[in-house]
């Protein structure tokens, strides 16, 4: 595969999760709140055996416990994944932390064009901490990108001095 169909790809990449972002960041407050309380509905009853003893006080306390893990918890992971894509798809910046600087500089511009997206969204708002949520995720998937790539980079110079 020449190295322009692998940019090529990698920018699709990129392109597609950041329009992922943009779609689930579209729906109204409503719909969002639905979604994730589907998820923590279902994490509850795997995670609690004793469901049926519990009052409702307490169910109610794990399910707002829960929210705010799933709801933070997809913000982070997505901006982590976006930024592991913006790594890669900056693959011409060659020094690593250049790649890693540029990969978190556009998972930090994308998170506040995201909030400022929500501000027009029924239901939802665009707020700062998840900007700074967001660019925490960023950070970390940039991290593990870098690491990766050093480690490919590594198992190549290894490979390459076994050979010779």
């Amino acid at each position: 595969m020449s190295e322009r169909t692998v940019l090529v790809i990698r920018w699709s990449l990129l392109a597609v999760m950041c329009i992922v972002i943009f779609v689930f960041s579209g729906f109204p407050g409503h719909d969002s709140t639905e979604q994730s309380g589907g998820i923590v509905d279902a994490l509850i009853r795997v995670l609690v055996d004793d469901l049926e003893t519990k009052s409702p006080d307490e169910i109610h306390g794990m399910k707002e416990m829960l929210t705010i893990f799933v709801r933070k918890g997809a913000h982070f992971t997505e901006y982590a994944l976006l930024a592991c894509l913006a790594f890669s798809a900056f693959l011409r910046l060659k020094k690593r932390g250049l790649r890693w600087l540029a990969a978190v500089g556009f998972t930090c511009f994308y998170a506040c064009t995201d909030e400022l997206h929500q501000t027009f969204v029924p239901g939802r708002a665009g707020m700062v901490k998840d900007v700074i949520l967001d660019t925490c995720g960023g950070v970390f998937g940039a991290v593990i990108a870098c690491v990766i790539s050093l480690i490919v980079a590594a198992r190549i110079v290894l490979k390459r001095n076994s050979v010779e």
